[in-house]
Parts: structure tokens; C-alpha cells; sequence
């Protein structure tokens, strides 16, 4: 069987020796540092007593390829996406002023504003994934599953989200 990963154990990470981007399949990775790392959990004890639950896993960070102008755009559209809540959040908050003329609309616009920071960063993933799908490559996420490296470890019983107890 080909060998597609290398383990390395001073950084605690899986690097895949593969240098196809995963994300544009055009370009190639020329550094180790612009891969994005998946962190996948694979379950290995659970104990359920009276009192206390308890849940023992094993955690790894898997490396898929990913060249560095696609790392640009998904560090650039992670930025825009706060940019772009950070805009609204202004402009929110700056609304009741331009009606009422008074500064007594300061109080108007917190609340809104601040209703408007928390359900961008709420939906910040889902508007940097936008912004990414306009790009014509795939979000971090997306070009993680499809990664070769992953899919073994998913078909070993790896797990994208943490056991809890």
C-alpha cells in the first residue's frame, strides 16, 4: 500500500505527502504551513457510572493540501466576512441618528447594533463560504472532506466532532 501521509511528531500532526491542492486541483502546495488542518477525534473508552460519565479519545490534526493562493482567498474571505459585519454593525447604529437629530437615539441604535454584531459572527462561516463559492474552489471545510488523507480516517471510525460524556 502507497504511503500517503507522514507523521509528524514534534508539531503532533499528520502531513500528507500528497502536493495537489485539494481545494482548486490545479496548483501544487509548496509549503507545509499552508495546509489546512483537520481535526478529527476518534472515541476509545466511555464509562457511565452512577455519578460521574466519563469519555476517553484520541485527537489528531490531519494536513490537506492546499496551495497558497487558495489559502489567501479563504484567509481573505474569513476578513471580508467582518468587514462586511462590521459595515452593517455601523450602519445600524448610525440609522436612528439620521432620523431622529438628536443624541438621544445613541441608546436606539446599541441595542440593534449589538443584535446585529452577534448574529454576523454567528453566520460568519456561512458568509465566508459565500464569498469562497464565488471563487470557483472550495470552502476549508468542503476540500477537507474530499481529501483523500480524511476519508481513510473517517472510514477507520475517526469523527469530525469531539465525544462528549
Amino acid at each position: 500500500m502507497e504511503e500517503k501521509y507522514v507523521v509528524n511528531q514534534t508539531l503532533k500532526r499528520i502531513e500528507p505527502l500528497e502536493k495537489k491542492c485539494s481545494y482548486c486541483r490545479k496548483k501544487e502546495m509548496t509549503v507545509m504551513d499552508s495546509c489546512y488542518f483537520e481535526t478529527l477525534f476518534l472515541e476509545q473508552k466511555r464509562a457511565n457510572y452512577l455519578v460521574v460519565r466519563k469519555v476517553n479519545f484520541n485527537k489528531v490534526s490531519i494536513g490537506v493540501p492546499r496551495c497558497e493562493s487558495c489559502r489567501s482567498i479563504h484567509e481573505g474571505a474569513d476578513a471580508k466576512a467582518q468587514k462586511y459585519i462590521f459595515i452593517a454593525a455601523g450602519i445600524i447604529f448610525i440609522l436612528p441618528f439620521l432620523f431622529t437629530f438628536s443624541f438621544d437615539a445613541f441608546s436606539d441604535g446599541i441595542i440593534p447594533a449589538v443584535i446585529v454584531l452577534i448574529a454576523g459572527f454567528l453566520f460568519k462561516n456561512y458568509l465566508s463560504e459565500k464569498i469562497v463559492f464565488k471563487t470557483d474552489i472550495l470552502a476549508e471545510k468542503v476540500g477537507a472532506q474530499y481529501s483523500v488523507i480524511v476519508q481513510d480516517f473517517l472510514e477507520e471510525g475517526w469523527l469530525y466532532e469531539q465525544p462528549e460524556a
